[in-house]
């Protein structure tokens, strides 16, 4: 048993790190802009078409409001994201991606659509379905704990 719990912590942190190492990768190769893993994650975070509240963002990312807001000033400073006040509860700021930051959001959706493609291709789909139910529940699992 000890043996098998080594080697799917190897599995589950090496394939952890190696997707970070290929996305770090990718972004250096498309779409850089000086952008971090983090930066892209963020305008991920952001949404597409969405104006969300800065918590929606933060709760996805799970990072705090203030650790978002510093994320955010420097996206907008470089043009990537929109600040804006809620017109019906000025309180709440308002969060949206500008044609720059949709522009990343294209990129990495369509990096991870062909990275998924690609590592999938090898896999029957008995093979794809096993290996998402395993994933669902790890996934389950580590956010129980978040």
């Amino acid at each position: 048993m000890l043996d098998r719990n080594l080697d799917l912590d190897e599995l589950l942190s090496g394939t952890f790190n190696s997707i970070l190492r290929v996305e770090e990768q990718a972004l250096q190769n498309r779409f850089t802009e000086g952008l971090s893993i983090t930066d892209v994650h963020t305008i991920v975070a952001v949404g597409m078409y969405e104006r969300n509240p800065m918590n929606v963002a933060a709760n996805r990312l799970g990072i705090t409001l203030a650790t978002l807001t510093s994320a955010v000033k420097k996206l907008e400073a470089q043009g990537f994201v929109r600040r804006e006040r809620d017109e019906a509860d000025r309180r709440k700021v308002l969060l949206s991606l500008t044609a720059r930051g949709r522009k990343v959001y294209r990129a990495h959706r369509i990096f991870h659509e062909e990275m998924l493609s690609a590592a999938l291709s090898e896999l029957d789909d008995r093979e794809a379905k096993v290996l998402a139910e395993a994933l669902s529940k790890l996934k389950e699992f580590f956010d129980s704990r978040a």
